[in-house]
């Protein structure tokens, strides 16, 4: 697996998210950046990296500067045994612009960002500078409520119309399957707009598209007939015990979910990450 980028702007509001890339990327066997998007540069053409423990901090820098990180490393050790290699993206603005450039230099596959509890009545807001990330450098990003409990993969969720499922999905989610030893349940929805799938005939193209492929015997199906996707989506997450939730941005039961216009918002149903897609 490639490596992974956490997008942070405060890191007292991300420790649980923290845990969860430190899990993925220790699991994985990637290296794990911190992009800090509360930070202003005063250099924002180059970048420059420290690895945590290596000893190599940038001159002038407190060698505290990335204490948060250091403790969360340690704690996670301890409880694991796994050693995650982490590295900090210096002196690179964040905006949507810049993020093409560091996926290119850093290897990076995966982006991760922490969703925040609204402390009023609003639902958490999926922030859209998140999103253009991943539009412009064709990653998934992982959106993690900060009240989800720090644990393992066990069950993922794949909710898409199967007419459109698409392999590169497929084979991202296979190669985290085997990772955490999860299973995969592809749920098949129909599109806004389009009929529903005979059951037999979703099953064939289930089993001859994903099913059968070598290295695929841990995906499962499920042929859903219910047009309400926000209850379709409500059972699959908390009634299933599922996880960990994948879509595809503004595809196939996006917009049901998180609202037709910026700035969307995660549903309170909705208490586990979620893996989204480009489009």
């Amino acid at each position: 697996m490639k490596n992974i980028l956490m997008i942070s702007k405060n890191p007292q509001d991300t420790e649980r998210s923290t845990e969860l890339a430190l899990l993925l990327a220790g699991t994985t066997n990637a290296k794990l950046y911190f992009w800090n998007a509360a930070v202003t540069p005063t250099r924002s053409y180059a970048a420059e990296m420290s690895i945590a423990g290596s000893g190599k901090i940038l001159p002038g820098r407190p060698v505290s500067k990335h204490q948060w990180i250091e403790q969360l490393q340690r704690k996670f050790h301890l409880q694991t045994g796994l050693k995650t290699l982490v590295g900090f993206i210096e002196n690179i603005h964040f905006v949507s612009d810049n993020i093409a450039a560091i996926v290119r230099k850093f290897n990076i596959g995966l982006l991760i960002k922490g969703v925040p509890e609204n402390r009023g009545q609003e639902l958490p807001v999926i922030e859209s500078d998140v999103l253009s990330c991943s539009a412009k450098s064709g990653c998934p990003v992982l959106l993690v409520p900060e009240q989800f409990p720090y644990k393992t993969f066990e069950r993922i969720v794949y909710a898409t119309d199967l007419r459109y499922c698409r392999q590169g999905i497929i084979r991202f989610l296979s190669k985290l399957a085997i990772n955490f030893k999860a299973s995969v349940l592809i749920a098949n929805i129909a599109a806004k707009g389009l009929p529903f799938m005979e059951h037999n005939y979703a099953f064939d193209v289930f089993k001859d598209t994903i099913a059968r492929p070598a290295s695929h015997d841990h995906f499962h199906f499920n042929n859903i007939r219910e047009r309400d996707i926000p209850k379709a989506i409500d059972i699959l997450a908390n009634d299933m015990k599922t996880d960990l939730l994948v879509l595809v941005n503004h595809r196939y039961h996006f917009n049901e979910l998180f609202g037709d216009a910026i700035p969307y918002r995660l549903p309170a149903y909705i208490r586990i990450p979620v893996l989204l897609f480009p489009c």
